[in-house]
């Protein structure tokens, strides 16, 4: 499908937001299946607009955690630590 730079935009918002795919597509009213199959490809405007807002929430929430981790959170270290284990298990796919 294609759709608008609009559509790109809210779809990347709602991605930040953590916003399930299912719910994008009721909230944007469009067809989940054919949402799911354009973010599943990886060269589709839809998934790239997608996997950047998860990704820069995700990225926002580990410079959070970590900040806990440096002031001496044992809870937030140890995420930190999945975080890192998390990266090099991605360096080797």
């Amino acid at each position: 499908m294609n759709y608008s730079t609009e559509q790109l935009a809210q779809i990347k918002d709602l991605a930040a937001n953590l916003t399930p795919l299912s719910d994008i597509a009721t909230l944007m009213s469009l067809n989940p299946y054919v949402l799911r199959a354009d973010v599943a490809d990886w060269s589709h405007p839809a998934s790239e607009a997608y996997r950047t807002g998860k990704a820069e929430t995700a990225l926002q929430l580990r410079k959070n955690e970590l900040q806990l981790a440096r002031v001496g959170s044992p809870l937030a270290v140890q995420l930190s630590n999945t975080f890192l284990t998390n990266m090099d298990i991605d360096e080797d796919l």
